[in-house]
């Protein structure tokens, strides 16, 4: 039986996923005691200097505007806030009036006659949403979009204003937060950033892990292109596709770090041990033994039946035939190294042909060829595949620390990395074992 507190709550949390038609569209009783407000006139009146000529379709486009601004700074706050503290004031007023006074709620004086709370970079930001974007033709999302503030943040912090006088807090740890005059940073520019949120939501599209037998039929469809290819251009089109999804798969890479395979890197460590291989990272530590390249020993075959060492040796030969013996391994015939666009695009072409002949490879939801463009990219996909394969296979979270370790150095660029005491003194090239237990879990 639920309890009438169980079923308001439960009403309330509903409430914020399913709202009514009219949220966004209007004010409420109580919203300017929580953030400060003009009217649209005012605000006109400080950016243009004049009243509005609804006869100009830019005044028109600018008042529509302003009231966007100002309903979503209002939505920031959801009603149950808003009722409560218009509620509060009241009761404070009753207070204060049995007491013989007037309240403590003070009329102030004026807002300025210039824009002092980014009023302009707000209806930027709003104009620019209405723009086509990535994942819609009629809107830009929240995440793009909200890059424009941090532009005129920047600019701000460059100015002779905020450069001449320095004002900074400084904590006993030697560590300071600088302060720099920034209409962006007022409480109005904040609540209109979260009410702008609310109001959009943010379009978040993570890349999808391939089940294991849907990776295998991968690599399978590019092995049987790479056979049938005729010129040589496509010869390594396909060769160095192949050997990206194997080894960013085998070693947990995501796309940027997957083209930073080096071609002499491979070969010069391909004979260096016969019972596993080592994959050449191009990297830029300070004080690394490898000279700038980080060396990741990885299992000659998986469990999965993937044969990583006759993937190496297959794409050094053919680079070798086309003179290509140094720079990046994942590249054309010209040695230039593939883009994420074009190794999106053949996984596209061969991930379709697997889904027309047989869509039971995929789960339920890619049910279109659109979700598959959407779903598998290069990006993380082949990460998210590693990392589901070795939950699958029991591989332990240290194994998976120290073969994603190389990424926490190279993310310190030459700082002492955030990781623990254990593995801050660990010789990562003394490390073997970790290494062949994950990736042949692969």
């Amino acid at each position: 039986m639920i309890h009438n507190q169980d079923r308001q709550r439960i009403h309330q949390t509903w409430g914020k996923k399913l709202r009514n038609k009219s949220d966004f569209m209007k004010g409420r009783n109580g919203d300017h005691l929580l953030v400060p407000f003009e009217c649209d006139r005012c605000i006109f009146l400080k950016l243009k200097h004049s009243l509005p000529d609804i006869s100009k379709p830019s005044d028109k486009l600018l008042m529509a505007s302003i009231r966007r601004m100002n309903l979503d700074t209002f939505w920031s706050r959801e009603s149950s806030t808003v009722k409560a503290n218009l509620n509060r004031v009241k009761r404070m007023l009753e207070s204060s009036a049995s007491l013989g006074l007037d309240g403590p709620f003070k009329e102030q004086p004026p807002f300025p006659l210039h824009d002092h709370c980014g009023y302009e970079v707000a209806l930027i930001i709003l104009v620019r949403s209405r723009h086509p974007g990535k994942h819609s033709n009629n809107y830009t999302q929240f995440d793009t979009i909200r890059g424009y503030r941090t532009s005129y943040s920047n600019f701000t912090r460059c100015t002779s204003q905020n450069t001449s006088i320095t004002r900074s807090l400084g904590d006993s740890n030697g560590n300071y937060q600088r302060f720099s005059e920034d209409q962006c940073a007022s409480l109005f520019f904040k609540r209109f950033i979260e009410g702008l949120r609310s109001r959009m939501g943010q379009v978040v599209k993570p890349n999808i892990a391939l089940s294991t037998p849907l990776l295998l039929k991968l690599v399978e469809g590019l092995e049987g292109r790479l056979a049938l290819s005729e010129s040589e251009y496509d010869k390594h089109l396909y060769m160095s596709t192949l050997s990206y999804v194997i080894i960013s798969y085998v070693i947990s890479l995501r796309g940027c770090e997957g083209f930073l395979i080096d071609l002499k890197g491979l070969r010069k460590y391909k004979d260096k041990s016969s019972s596993y291989c080592i994959i050449a990272l191009l990297g830029r530590i300070k004080g690394e033994r490898h000279d700038l390249t980080h060396l990741i020993p990885c299992a000659n075959l998986t469990n999965s039946g993937l044969n990583v060492r006759t993937t190496i040796n297959r794409l050094i030969e053919l680079k070798r035939t086309a003179n290509l013996m140094d720079g990046p391994a994942i590249s054309t015939l010209e040695g230039a190294v593939l883009t994420s666009k074009m190794v999106d695009d053949i996984l596209h072409e061969v991930l379709i042909d697997i889904f027309l002949e047989s869509n039971n490879s995929f789960p339920p939801q890619i049910d279109s060829t659109e979700k598959i463009r959407n779903g598998y990219q290069c990006f993380r996909s082949f990460r998210r595949t590693s990392a589901t394969r070795a939950t699958e296979q029991g591989a332990s979270n240290s194994d998976a620390d120290v073969v994603n370790r190389w990424k926490t150095e190279e993310n310190s660029k030459g700082k002492r990395p955030n990781v623990g005491m254990r593995q801050h003194y660990t010789q990562l090239d003394l490390l073997v074992e970790p290494f062949l237990r994950y990736t042949s879990a692969m």
